[in-house]
């Protein structure tokens, strides 16, 4: 239709022009409303907002300074797809690029509340620094099943690395600001296994935000909107795909347990600037396996196995029609499922994935749907890890292709 006719349109038909009106407007609120929109507008609404409370005393933090009263933190723009965050946005401070993040879920005063008491003249009561860090403690085991070291609980219990704050009124704010970053699971694992250089580092809090490096999250790959399949576009999926695959060995490996991606996006893996691995970009759903363990085996009554699932992570509805099994699959199982295939229906390929593509060879293609449902025709659905044998050819023929077609890039 032509443009110029667009007015005289909305005229005749007024009932439809308002009706469109109304579902573009209720489209992009719930776009934004569950966090797959953003815009920069309420990246400076959650800055105004921390920043009001440091001003009247109640959020500390290394970056409140800066962030608030020296504006040395600039150049604020939202991230899209994080729904389950009330805040994700990136920042430059001097010449780092931040990540601020802060959860939907919980608020400074409800986590507030539940630290110190108040009599009934009105004064508020803290954990001593041994009961303080018994509660520390007791929730890292309740969330991950890992027991703190020293130097971790010490990391975890203040806000500025290598500063112990003595002054009572000072530490007592410190604790109002520590506890309820320590409900995020993104907190707490990015401190710590900061030393993994797996997961972005933590620079800093202000309130209950805090910040990571900045790490560029890996965008889908252009075949899949039919754009381009060239060869070195094909080299740039298959050197993505050994380096995700380097990324899986780490968090299987190197860790006193495995840990387990539960959600898994493409989205979710990022390179920082500079750097030639990637890490795992969103680990409010990462756990060693013991934790996911407690997950998806809590006894709950069931109808069908995906009422036992925690998001990727995939378990078993017993006989007795109850969540008791552990995780079943793994996170190579998911990443071929979701990341390496595609989007399927029926066992049919609707969107392809990355390493879905006219190069694919009919032996990797072969390799890819035994790796997704390694428990094949026993189940309708992948809920079995992949054997090492599969892992080892998968691993080795990738490496191999990216290595001949690495010249192509």
């Amino acid at each position: 239709m032509n443009i110029r006719r667009l007015p005289g349109f909305m005229y005749h038909y007024k009932f439809v022009s308002l009706v469109i009106f109304l579902l573009l407007i209720t489209t992009i609120y719930l776009l934004i409303h569950w966090g797959i929109m953003c815009t920069n507008l309420e990246a400076w609404k959650h800055v105004s907002t921390v920043c009001s409370m440091h001003s009247s005393g109640a959020a500390a933090g290394i970056l409140c300074g800066p962030l608030c009263s020296e504006k040395r933190i600039h150049s604020l723009a939202c991230e899209n797809l994080h729904a389950g965050k009330e805040a994700v946005f990136s920042a430059h401070w001097e010449t780092t690029r931040l990540v601020f993040k802060a959860s939907r879920i919980h608020t400074h005063t409800d986590q507030s509340e539940a630290l110190f008491w108040t009599d009934t003249g009105g004064s508020r009561h803290f954990p001593s620094e041994e009961e303080f860090g018994s509660m520390i403690k007791d929730l890292v085991v309740n969330k991950l099943n890992v027991t703190v070291t020293g130097p971790q609980l010490q990391r975890l219990s203040r806000l500025r690395r290598h500063h112990v704050e003595t002054n009572p009124t000072r530490r007592h704010l410190e604790m109002e600001n520590v506890w309820p970053l320590l409900q995020e699971n993104e907190y707490i694992m990015s401190i710590i296994y900061e030393d993994r250089d797996v997961f972005p580092q933590l620079v800093g809090t202000c309130g209950t935000f805090f910040a990571v490096e900045y790490a560029k999250p890996i965008q889908t790959p252009t075949t899949i909107l039919a754009l381009s399949d060239s060869k070195p576009e094909w080299a740039k999926r298959l050197k993505l795909a050994v380096m995700i695959l380097d990324l899986l060995e780490e968090f299987d490996a190197n860790f006193a347990e495995p840990l387990h991606l539960c959600d898994v996006k493409i989205n979710h893996f990022g390179l920082p600037p500079g750097g030639q691995r990637l890490k795992f970009l969103d680990l409010d759903a990462v756990f060693p396996r013991s934790a996911v363990g407690r997950l998806v085996a809590d006894g709950r009554s069931c109808q069908k196995h995906e009422d036992c699932d925690y998001f990727d992570c995939r378990s078993f509805c017993s006989v007795n029609k109850k969540c008791e099994s552990p995780v079943a699959n793994d996170n190579l199982q998911v990443i071929c499922e979701k990341i390496f295939l595609g989007w399927t229906l029926s066992g049919t390929i609707i969107i392809p994935g990355l390493l879905m593509s006219q190069h694919t060879t009919s032996t990797l293609a072969v390799m890819l749907r035994q790796c997704a449902n390694p428990a094949g025709d026993l189940t309708h659905l992948p809920r079995a890890a992949v054997p090492d044998s599969l892992k080892s050819r998968l691993y080795n023929m990738l490496s191999e292709m990216e290595q001949r077609f690495s010249g192509l890039q």
